[in-house]
C-alpha cells in the first residue's frame, strides 16, 4: 500500500490512545470514533496475525491498533474498557468481512464483562456491540460456526441472568429499564436470526418480557412505552424458536391466550353493566363477586400479574388489544391461521357497551347492573372511551391484515365503529381513529351500501366536515346569550353576564380555531376523500353533500374536490349539479393533476341530444362558433348543461327547424348575481336557435382553436347575463349563498370576482376558458348551531 492511500487519521488515533492517559480516553471518545470512520480504506484490507518487517505501514499501524484496544478492553481501568468498547462497534462497522474474522478474542472479552460487575452503562453498551458482531456474521457460514454459536448463549445466559426479577427484596442493585428494553431489543433483533440457538433460553425470556407487555397503575413501577412495545414485539416471535413445524401452532396459541386473557378482564371490568353479549367462541362469564373490588387476586407463573380497580382493568385490556396487535403486524416464517371469529367477538363485546345519554331512552344505552355502586359506574364510563379507542386500533390492523380477505366482515365492523362514534364522537382521540378506521372500510365495501347504510354515516361525515373547518378556522363562533329568562318572562338578575357580548361585533367574522394533532386532519381529510370516491352519491342527502363540497373548498383539500368532480351527484331526471373545477383551479393553479382534469373533464349534460349536431359539437376540430351573434338566455339561468353553440350560415335555417321548442319551467328563484359569466368549455350545450342576417353569419363563422394554439388566435366567447334569470331548483336540496363567502376565504383577492363582459377579454384571460362558476352550497349557520 502506498504512502498516498494511508489516510492520516490513522496516526493520529495510534499516537493518541498511546500518549493520552486512560482516564482521558473518554473525554477523547467523540474525536477517535471521527477518525476511525475516515479510515475505511486500511481496515477493510487483508491483513496478516502478525507483521514483519516488510510489511507496510498501514497494516502495522493497524496491528497496533487492534493490540491496543484489545489490551484497552482486558485492562482494568473503567474507563479503558468503556472506550475499548465504543472503538469495537466502529472498527467493526468500518473494517466489514477482515474486521469480522479476527473479532473472536473481542466477543470473548465482551461477554466476559456481562459476567462482571461493572456498571450497566458498560453492560448496555456490550450488548448492543455483540448484537452488532452477530448480526453482521450472520451472512457467512465460517463465522457463525466460530464465533455466533460459541458465545451467543452466553451472551443469552448473561443479558437473562442481569434483568430477571429478583427472588427476595433484598436486590443489591436495581436493574434500569432502559437496560430491560435493550435486552428485549437484542433478543427481538437475534431470534429471528438464530432460532436454534437460543430456542433453550424460551422460557426465561417469556417470564422475562410477560409483565411488561400489559401493565397496570396496580404495578410497583411504571413501564414506559416504548419498552411495552418491544416486549410485546418479542412474544409475538418467540413461535419462530419451536421444533420443526410447531411454529404456527406456538402463534396461535399465544394469540388465543391472549384473547382469553381480555375476556376475563373485561368480565371483571365491565360487571357494573348487563351485557346482552353472547360468545361466539364458547367463553363462560365469569360470576361478579360485588364484595371485592374488580381485579385477578390469584396469578400464577403463566398469567400476567395482579391488577385491582377499574382503571388498572382498563389498562389491562388497552395493553392486551396491543399485544394481539402486534402479533398480527409481526411478520412470521410460516403460514398462521388467525382465529377471526374470537377476534370479531371482542370487537363484538365492545360495541354493545353504550352508555347513557341525557335526552336518549333507557332502550337505547345498555341496562345497568344495580348491583353495582354508584361509583363503580362512574369509573367504567370514564374509561369506555379508551377501550373502544384500543378495540378501533385493532380492527384496523386486523383489516389491513387481511387487506380484500376481510370484506365480509366490513359492513358489520362499520356499523360496530358508527354505533362506539355515536356514543363517544365528543373525544377527539375517538373520532381520529374512527375516521382512518372507516375510510379502510369504505375502500374495501362502500360502493355497495344502500341508502339507510349511507344516511347512518351522516354524524361520522358531519363530525368529519366540522374537525376540518375547525382546523383550517372557519368554523364560526356559537352566539353567546346576553340575558336569561325566567319562567314569568322576567329576566333573571343572578344569571352572569358577559359585558362585551353587549359590545357591537361582526359574528360572521368570529371564528372558532381548534387545534387537532397532523394525524387526525390527515385521517378527516382521507375519510372526506373516501366519502366522495367510495360511497353512491346519489344515496348522499344533498344538503350534506354541500356541506363536504364547502369543507373540501374552504380548506384547499385537492383530492376530495378532485373526488367529488369525478364523482359527481344526480337526482332522479339525470341531472348533475354545478361543477367546483373553477374553485379548483383557482386554489391548485399549476398542479398537473388539476390542469389534466381540466383539459379532459366533460360531464355528460342531461336531457336530449341533440343528434348528429351534438357529435360533430363534441369534437373540438370540427366544430364551429359564433362569436358575433347575440345567445339566447337560457330559461333555467344556468348554461351547465348546454352544449357548445354551433352556427354557420348554411345550417342555421336546418338548425332552427330541427330544434325542440324550449319549454319554461318554473322554479323557485335563486338570488340574483350581479355579474355575468362565461360559459363553461367543460361542459357540452344544447342547440339553441338563432336568427342572423347572412352578412353578419358570413362574417362571424371562424372554426374554434385548440387551447395549445396561439393566444391571439383564441376567440371571445360570449357572456350570458344571468343577473334577472330565475334559477330553478336542480333537484339537489337548498344550497345557501357561498359566492362571496367562498370566493373571499379560499380565493385570493379578486380572483373569483366576475364582471361584466365589455366585448373583449384580456390576455391573461384568453389562455383560460375555464368559468368561475358561482356556487351555492349550504351555510354552515345550522351547523354551528349543533
Amino acid at each position: 500500500m502506498s504512502l498516498v492511500s494511508l489516510p492520516p487519521e490513522l496516526r493520529s488515533i495510534c499516537r493518541r490512545l498511546t500518549t493520552a492517559k486512560t482516564e482521558q480516553l473518554p473525554s477523547l471518545l467523540p474525536s477517535l470514533l471521527k477518525d476511525l470512520q475516515r479510515c475505511q480504506q486500511p481496515l477493510s484490507e487483508p491483513q496478516d496475525a502478525k507483521t514483519t518487517s516488510s510489511s507496510s505501514e498501514a497494516a502495522v499501524l493497524v496491528h497496533k491498533l487492534r493490540t491496543h484496544i484489545g489490551t484497552l478492553l482486558n485492562g482494568r481501568s473503567l474507563e479503558g474498557r468503556f472506550t475499548a468498547v465504543a472503538l469495537i462497534k466502529t472498527y467493526i462497522e468500518v473494517g466489514g468481512w477482515e474486521t469480522l474474522r479476527v473479532s473472536e478474542p473481542w466477543v470473548r472479552g465482551l461477554v466476559s464483562i456481562l459476567q462482571k460487575r461493572d456498571p450497566i452503562a458498560v453492560k448496555e453498551l456490550c450488548a448492543i456491540v455483540l448484537v452488532r458482531i452477530f448480526t453482521l456474521a450472520h451472512k457467512f457460514q465460517t463465522l457463525i460456526r466460530e464465533i455466533v454459536t460459541p458465545f451467543l448463549p452466553a451472551f443469552a445466559t448473561a443479558c437473562l441472568q442481569i434483568v430477571k426479577p429478583a427472588s427476595t427484596s433484598k436486590a443489591a442493585v436495581k436493574i434500569p429499564l432502559s437496560f430491560t428494553e435493550t435486552v428485549i431489543e437484542a433478543f427481538s433483533v437475534l431470534i429471528p436470526l438464530y432460532p436454534t440457538t437460543l430456542r433453550p433460553s424460551v422460557a426465561q425470556i417469556r417470564s422475562v418480557t410477560r409483565p411488561f407487555i400489559a401493565p397496570t397503575s396496580s404495578d410497583d413501577e411504571l413501564v414506559p412505552s416504548s419498552l411495552q412495545s418491544s416486549s410485546r414485539k418479542l412474544l409475538a416471535r418467540l413461535h419462530m424458536t419451536a421444533a420443526k413445524n410447531g411454529g404456527a401452532d406456538e402463534w396461535a396459541k399465544h394469540f388465543q391466550g391472549l384473547i382469553k386473557e381480555f375476556h376475563e378482564t373485561a368480565d371483571q371490568v365491565f360487571r357494573a353493566v348487563l351485557e346482552n353479549w353472547e360468545s361466539t367462541t364458547g367463553h363462560n362469564k365469569q360470576a361478579p363477586n360485588f364484595d371485592a373490588e374488580p381485579g385477578n387476586d390469584s396469578p400464577s407463573a403463566e398469567q400476567l400479574p395482579q391488577w385491582s380497580g377499574i382503571l388498572a382493568g382498563s389498562e389491562r385490556m388497552m395493553g392486551l388489544l396491543a399485544s394481539l396487535a402486534d402479533c398480527l403486524r409481526c411478520p412470521t416464517k410460516v403460514a398462521v391461521t388467525i382465529p377471526i371469529s374470537a377476534a370479531t367477538d371482542m370487537i363484538a363485546r365492545v360495541s354493545l357497551i353504550i352508555p347513557p345519554v341525557a335526552g336518549k331512552d333507557k332502550s337505547e344505552y345498555t341496562q345497568l347492573n344495580p348491583a353495582a355502586g354508584r361509583e363503580e359506574k362512574d369509573d367504567l364510563w370514564a374509561v369506555l372511551p379508551d377501550v373502544q379507542v384500543a378495540i378501533l386500533q385493532f380492527a384496523r390492523v386486523l383489516a389491513q391484515r387481511l387487506g380484500r380477505n376481510f370484506i365480509p366482515l366490513a359492513q358489520d365492523t362499520l356499523d360496530q365503529v358508527v354505533r362506539m362514534m355515536d356514543s363517544s364522537y365528543r373525544l377527539p382521540e375517538v373520532r381520529s381513529i374512527a375516521f382512518a378506521l372507516i375510510t379502510d372500510l369504505l375502500q374495501l365495501s362502500g360502493p355497495t351500501r344502500s341508502k339507510p347504510q349511507v344516511d347512518a354515516l351522516q354524524l361520522v361525515t358531519m363530525t368529519c366536515c366540522r374537525d376540518l373547518l375547525g382546523a383550517g378556522g372557519h368554523l364560526k363562533a356559537p352566539k353567546q346569550q346576553t340575558s336569561t329568562t325566567g319562567q314569568n318572562g322576567a329576566k333573571s338578575r343572578t344569571a352572569s353576564q358577559n359585558a362585551d357580548a353587549f359590545l357591537k361585533s361582526n359574528a360572521e367574522d368570529e371564528t372558532v380555531s381548534v387545534s387537532f394533532d397532523a394525524e387526525h386532519v390527515a385521517a378527516a381529510e382521507r375519510l372526506l376523500t373516501a366519502l366522495f370516491s367510495h360511497l353512491p352519491q346519489q344515496h348522499i342527502n344533498p344538503d350534506l353533500r354541500s356541506r363536504m363540497l364547502r369543507t373540501a373548498i374552504l380548506c384547499q383539500i385537492k383530492d376530495a374536490q378532485v373526488a367529488s368532480i369525478l364523482n359527481p351527484a344526480k337526482d332522479k331526471n339525470g341531472r348533475t349539479a354545478q361543477v367546483i373545477l373553477p374553485y379548483l383551479h383557482q386554489q391548485f393553479p399549476y398542479d398537473e393533476a388539476v390542469e389534466i382534469l381540466r383539459f379532459n373533464f366533460r360531464p355528460i349534460a342531461g336531457g336530449a341530444r341533440g343528434g348528429d349536431a351534438l357529435d360533430a359539437g363534441n369534437d373540438d376540430d370540427d366544430m364551429e362558433i359564433d362569436s358575433e351573434v347575440p345567445v339566447e338566455k337560457p330559461a333555467d339561468g344556468f348554461t351547465f348543461d348546454r352544449p357548445f353553440q354551433v352556427t354557420s350560415t348554411a345550417s342555421v335555417t336546418q338548425t332552427a327547424t330541427m330544434s325542440e321548442p324550449v319549454v319554461a319551467r318554473t322554479a323557485p328563484s335563486a338570488p340574483a348575481i350581479a355579474a355575468e359569466i362565461q360559459p363553461s368549455p367543460f361542459l357540452p350545450q344544447p342547440l339553441v336557435p338563432a336568427v342572423v342576417s347572412p352578412l353578419a353569419a358570413a362574417s362571424s363563422t371562424v372554426p374554434l382553436k385548440r387551447k395549445s394554439e396561439e393566444a391571439e388566435a383564441l376567440l371571445a366567447s360570449k357572456r350570458v347575463d344571468i343577473a334577472a334569470a330565475d334559477t330553478p331548483d336542480p333537484g339537489f336540496g337548498t344550497m345557501g349563498a357561498l359566492v362571496e363567502d367562498t370566493l373571499a376565504k379560499s380565493a385570493p383577492a379578486g380572483a373569483g370576482q366576475l364582471t361584466a363582459a365589455d366585448g373583449k377579454d384580456d390576455d391573461d384571460d384568453s389562455d383560460d376558458e375555464s368559468v368561475h362558476l358561482n356556487m351555492d352550497l349550504d351555510s354552515e349557520g345550522d351547523e354551528d348551531e349543533e
